[in-house]
């Protein structure tokens, strides 16, 4: 008798391990798809403009490059503008202000809040740290903090930002960020605060680091999703001297 139950229990607990993998494989073909991903396509852009901005720190024809560009400036544009302080906040806050006006957002207030936290940070320690270890003389001759742009950087970090939320309403809201993007970096070099190289890669680096904080946000919630959705079921044969049945164990 003994010899029964323990095959039974074998064999039955062999069955039941197959069945339990074949679910969870199939499960694992059900599990929705990444929607966010870093490809060639959607990070030529950006990639190519911190890379523009980076062989431009030596390269003595792009230096030539900048200091042509800002001679006209400051040659045909002698006005400075004080408004970029404030407008690179623009994009990004343009979110909360047309969800709240009725036109929703792709994600949940604190969703999204939590994406635009991430590329905030990303970007600030990317840019603080690029900012005190090139030590580019700013073109004003005031700190030697210039690449890459801040004020540009957080800019297109909004419009990216912005682009993401409302891709699917309009993409005229998207390029109307990007204008407002745009304005910014031109207005850094028109006040003599930066360089071109400096504009174009802080606005590589604001796209991308969005980017990256959408990936990042998705990897996330689809492993709390798909932690949700593994579980695991094991059936255990008892006998006893004055009973017997079958155990069963749920694990979420």
């Amino acid at each position: 008798m003994k010899r029964t139950i323990l095959f039974s229990f074998c064999a039955f607990h062999s069955i039941l391990i197959f069945s339990q993998q074949r679910i969870l494989s199939d499960s694992d073909s059900l599990k929705p798809k990444m929607e966010y991903r870093l490809n060639a396509k959607n990070s030529i852009i950006p990639i190519t403009l911190i890379t523009y901005g980076i062989i431009g720190l030596n390269n003595p024809k792009l230096k030539r490059w900048n200091t042509g560009i800002r001679s006209e400036a400051l040659e045909h544009i002698n006005t400075k503008y004080r408004a970029d302080d404030y407008f690179q906040y623009v994009p990004g806050i343009a979110v909360y202000i047309l969800d709240d006006a009725g036109l929703k957002a792709k994600h949940p207030f604190w969703d999204r809040t939590a994406i635009l936290a991430g590329s905030f940070l990303l970007q600030t320690a990317v840019v603080q740290t690029l900012k005190y270890t090139t030590s580019v003389m700013r073109p004003d001759s005031t700190t030697a903090n210039s690449f890459p742009s801040g004020h540009t950087t957080l800019a297109f970090s909004g419009a990216e930002f912005l682009w993401q939320e409302y891709r699917n309403h309009s993409i005229w809201i998207g390029i109307a960020g990007y204008a407002v993007a745009g304005t910014i970096g031109f207005a850094r070099i028109i006040n003599n605060k930066h360089w071109i190289t400096d504009v174009l890669a802080g606005a590589g680096f604001g796209i991308i680091s969005t980017k990256i904080s959408y990936l990042t946000y998705e990897y996330i919630k689809l492993k709390q999703t798909n932690r949700g959705r593994n579980y695991t079921c094991q059936i255990f044969p008892y006998y006893g001297n004055t009973s017997s049945g079958i155990i069963v164990a749920l694990k979420f």
